[in-house]
């Protein structure tokens, strides 16, 4: 199982941290993970610097 994950992170501290962060999706594959991740991009193009986005596997779990 693969997690589509968003950090929106606080660039006014030094050093930065996160503000908020959000699971926005749950996929089978890397690849079906991936294209939601271009399609996400594609909506907030020009990506904000705060925004973060990234699929991170979440091994040893299957879909049920």
């Amino acid at each position: 199982m693969w997690l589509l994950l968003v950090i929106v992170l606080n660039l006014q501290v030094s050093p930065p941290h996160i503000q908020h962060g959000e699971i926005v999706g749950t996929y089978g594959t890397a690849k079906a993970c991936l294209k939601a991740q271009a399609d996400l991009l594609e909506e907030y193009k020009p990506v904000p610097p705060p925004l973060n986005l990234g699929c991170l596997p979440l091994n040893n779990v299957k879909s049920t």
